[in-house]
């Protein structure tokens, strides 16, 4: 706030008390302008003036309101400094502010200096003698009528911060405005804004990202130059995108660390830092600056002074552990218990409260707190009904840290309340029990936020049951894929810190920090998120370490589980030998069944030989044939435990893992073995539906489609329209954000479905195919998955080559489908994938053949030659090689040289 100089044209003699002319504040050097930028708020105003300047004789009146620090005032003096408005209002902008400390003295000198800037100073000097009048205001609102419109228009009034007991002052100085004068107010609380009829109400929640990354620059003293990054690579990455994440753009924080950066000569490390751990502090600010800022803190303890200290005040920091929307049951739940039967609000005992907060006591509350400026309401307008709250990010942020110490307890009474009255046993002697949390039922907040309450707390046992299976099925099927993601990283981050942790409890207590390494090998395996690879590697080594921890005498029911969780781990392992680990997973299953007797533990006897189905589904040395008949022999046991009336889910998936077993297997008719595999899929399918389980339904109908790709009996045109249905579907579930790995594997077989379509134009259908392994490489690199990528990559060969379709085969296409099979064979080698690396020699004798690339081939066949008592197909394609070997002889002896380079 400034006063001006007297200005040529003003009437009667200078005095300064009703000459007084209040000036827009100065923008500050950090200041991003927003005029003409749709995503600011500045842009929002000055669309609401133009809209609202057709009828002239009534202007605009615009409640501008956002939380503390959002940048309210800067946006109205950016608003107030622009073209536009210094064009339209040519006599310029009075500036009043009407804060906490506004009294009826500064309104009464704000009402003479808008009667001096509307009337002139004779109107002013007679006004004057008239200040202690009750009847003051009025008064001056009738010199202020006669005001002719067109001049009244050419003024932009701004009422700076208005908090809400204020409201009666901002009447008095709205009725003494003219009507064809805009006004502009700022305030925090949306209440105030609905108490000026016919305002419109523009919110601000966030600067914009790239906005921010100006103000942030600037405050930091750089330079922004037009087309250039303020910040360098290094500086995004260690520096600028945790600000950006912590402040959650905020424009106060975002200037208080520009300018903390700036006064450190750009040293930013030390300050990101500070903002991680001490954002909310009383004195996190910069006062040596040019521009000297309060903390964020010092900013929202003004709102908090317009709540009453007691009830109010706790019920306002318990919403520190909430999210930014909240649904009222839910806030009753959170205020019901640390508010003792809110006897401040209503006079009642705790023990006289009901298990909610009556709506009558929590409305009471939200209102003050909407008061304040604190919360936003969410309103069922076609119902008339408060459903729910909006805290701003920084708000909530402020509220924990009023809670300091309490913080844990609160989040903890969260979770009491949501299962008080569900059956938990008590702590054994190793301080272990099960939380099976996910028996209550959801109801849009407890699935979404128990994990991370859990975490908040330090519940270990709570964060290791987060790993359950029935967890992750309940969860995926209520949220999504992503949300029991979204769970692995938090129990990730919260159980790492609790084995750092040499003091914590589970370190007390090597049975309970077994558990921990267990879980965490669980979701390292369930992982989507970092390389596949180094993920199977940290579960691996996590149940190991378990393994030290728990001995088989002391808990061999754990030591059983334990080794089932290794055995998983080291089936999908991707680094080491291949042979190696599905051996050493079989052993540690068949350690498992000493203990996990199907008379003492039938359900989990069943789930053992399950998985060791699945290791000799894969397993790789020995009788291919003798493998998959044990892996069906398994499956078939753990289904005389897994009925479909006793355990319908475990019973479609051992009927899945059966499919994949008949669709493997050698021994009987191959034909019989693929329709047997269809049936076990479409019986999976009668209990996995997409509205129940979508995850499990798009993977099965993913196997499915194999299967119709494979079948030998029917339409082959029909099986593969089949095929190209089922992949679809799954698509439509695994996508690549929510299952990257599968939504890989999926492009990779609809790609060579699509390649053999028998409908549609080929060459359309080819160029589909390329389309989908390019899309499946994106997700299955060498380095993450090789094994993957090999398989990719042979298959890429085969479509660039034609030869699967008989048709005409081009130069180009058989160098591009040469390269694919070298690629494939840097890992599909002799020693790690036999069987493998046999059909990818075999597919590349053949495109070097039609390559003429005489030597190559002549080479390629030989290896093929020398391994092929090895190769379980030889006997089908020995006539094929030895025939291309032969050719390549002639064509050798014949020119001498070969006809094209290797």
């Amino acid at each position: 706030m400034g006063r001006s100089r007297r200005s040529a044209g003003d009437d009667g003699p200078y005095n300064p008390v009703y000459q007084l002319r209040w000036l827009p504040p100065p923008l500050d050097d950090a200041y991003v302008p927003g005029v003409d930028n749709p995503d600011r708020v500045e842009y929002s105003i000055v669309a609401t003036l133009q809209a609202l300047r057709v009828n002239e004789s009534t202007a605009a009146r615009i409640g501008v309101c956002a939380v503390g620090g959002s940048g309210k005032s800067t946006a109205c003096a950016g608003v107030a400094a622009c073209d536009w408005v210094r064009a339209h209002f040519p006599k310029g902008v009075v500036w009043v502010q009407l804060d906490a400390s506004s009294t009826l003295q500064s309104v009464a000198e704000a009402v003479m200096a808008l009667v001096h800037r509307f009337c002139g100073s004779d109107a002013a000097m007679q006004l004057a003698d008239l200040t202690a009048d009750k009847d003051f205001v009025a008064v001056a609102a009738g010199y202020v009528r006669s005001v002719p419109v067109v001049d009244a228009a050419k003024s932009l009034v701004v009422i700076d911060d208005v908090m809400d007991e204020k409201r009666a002052l901002l009447r008095q100085l709205l009725a003494l405005i003219p009507p064809a004068t805009p006004v502009l107010f700022t305030t925090r609380s949306e209440a105030v804004v609905a108490s000026v009829s016919g305002a419109t109400l523009v919110s601000i929640d966030a600067l914009p990202a790239k906005d921010a990354r100006l103000v942030l620059a600037k405050a930091a003293g750089r330079t922004a130059v037009a087309g250039v990054p303020p910040f360098s690579a290094a500086e995004e990455d260690g520096c600028v995108r945790r600000i950006l994440a912590k402040t959650e753009c905020h424009a106060l924080s975002l200037a208080i660390v520009g300018s903390m950066i700036a006064n450190r000569g750009g040293a930013w490390r030390a300050v990101v830092e500070a903002l991680e751990h001490r954002w909310m502090d009383p004195d996190f600010g910069c006062s040596d600056s040019t521009y000297p800022r309060p903390s964020v803190r010092a900013a929202l303890d003004v709102s908090l002074g317009l709540i009453p200290s007691g009830v109010c005040r706790d019920a306002f920091a318990a919403m520190g552990v909430l999210p930014v929307h909240v649904r009222i049951p839910v806030l009753a739940r959170l205020w019901r218990l640390p508010l003792g039967g809110v006897s401040a609000v209503s006079g009642r005992s705790a023990a006289q409260s009901s298990d909610a907060m009556p709506n009558a006591d929590l409305e009471e509350l939200v209102d003050k707190l909407v008061r304040a400026g604190f919360l936003r309401r969410d309103v069922d307008k076609a119902r008339g009904e408060l459903v729910g709250v909006i805290m701003h990010p920084v708000v909530g942020q402020y509220a924990l840290s009023l809670l300091g110490d309490a913080a844990g307890a609160t989040h903890q009474r969260m979770v009491d309340a949501y299962m008080d009255g569900l059956t938990v046993d008590d702590l054994d002697s190793y301080g272990w029990r099960w939380l099976p949390f996910w028996e209550v039922p959801d109801d849009g907040y407890w699935y979404d936020h128990v994990v991370r309450h859990m975490a908040a707390v330090g519940d270990v046992c709570g964060l290791v049951s987060a790993m359950d299976g029935a967890w992750k099925a309940a969860r995926e099927r209520v949220s999504s894929p992503l949300a029991f993601q979204a769970d692995v990283e938090v129990v990730l981050a919260a159980l790492m810190a609790v084995v750092d942790d040499p003091a914590s409890k589970a370190s007390r207590s090597p049975v309970l920090l077994g558990r921990v390494h267990a879980a965490l090998a669980l979701a390292y395996n369930s992982r989507i998120a970092g390389c596949r690879r180094d993920n199977i590697e940290a579960a691996v080594e996590h149940c190991k370490v378990a393994l030290e921890h728990v001995k088989r005498s002391e808990a061999p029911s754990l030591w059983a589980t334990l080794q089932v969780g290794l055995g998983r781990a080291l089936v999908f392992r991707v680094a080491g030998d291949r042979v190696t680990n599905i051996e050493a997973a079989i052993a540690c299953y068949c350690l498992a069944l000493e203990v996990r007797t199907q008379s003492a533990a039938p359900v989990v006897w069943a789930e053992t030989h399950k998985l060791l189905g699945d290791a000799y589904d894969v397993r790789v040395v020995g009788d291919k044939a003798a493998n998959m008949e044990t892996a069906i022999a398994h499956y078939q046991r753990s289904l005389e435990v897994w009925t479909r009336a006793a355990a319908p889910h475990e019973w479609a998936k051992t009927q899945n893992s059966l499919a994949v077993a008949y669709r493997h297997r050698i021994n009987g008719d191959e034909a019989a073995n693929v329709e047997e595999a269809i049936a076990h899929y479409c019986r999976s399918l009668e209990v996995r539906k997409r509205t129940a389980d979508p995850v499990l339904w798009a993977k099965t109908r993913y196997n499915l489609g194999i299967a119709y790709y494979n079948r030998l009996v029917g339409d082959k045109a029909a099986s593969i329209e089949a095929a190209i249905a089922c992949y679809k579907d799954t698509l439509t579930v695994c996508t690549r954000e929510a299952a990257p790995l599968m939504w890989a594997a999926v492009q990779n077989h609809l790609g060579k479905a699509t390649r053999d379509r028998l409908f549609g134009d080929p060459a359309d259908n080819l160029a589909a195919a390329v389309a989908c392994f390019d899309r499946a490489l994106t997700v299955r690199t060498r380095v993450a998955v090789p094994r993957n990528w090999a398989e990719t990559q042979h298959n890429m060969g085969v479509t660039h080559h034609g030869r699967h379709g008989g048709g005409a085969t081009g130069v180009a296409d058989v160098e591009s489908a040469v390269t694919c099979y070298r690629r494939a064979l840097e890992v599909r080698t002799p020693q790690a994938a036999p069987q493998q690396w046999a059909l990818t020699k075999f597919y590349l004798l053949l495109a070097l053949v039609d390559g003429k690339r005489w030597s190559a081939a002549e080479e390629c066949g030989r290896a093929l030659e020398r391994f092929g008592p090895r190769w379980a197909a030889w006997p089908a394609q020995q006539a094929a090689v030895v025939g291309a070997v032969a050719e390549a002889e002639r064509a050798l002896a014949g020119q001498g040289t070969e006809g094209s380079a290797v």
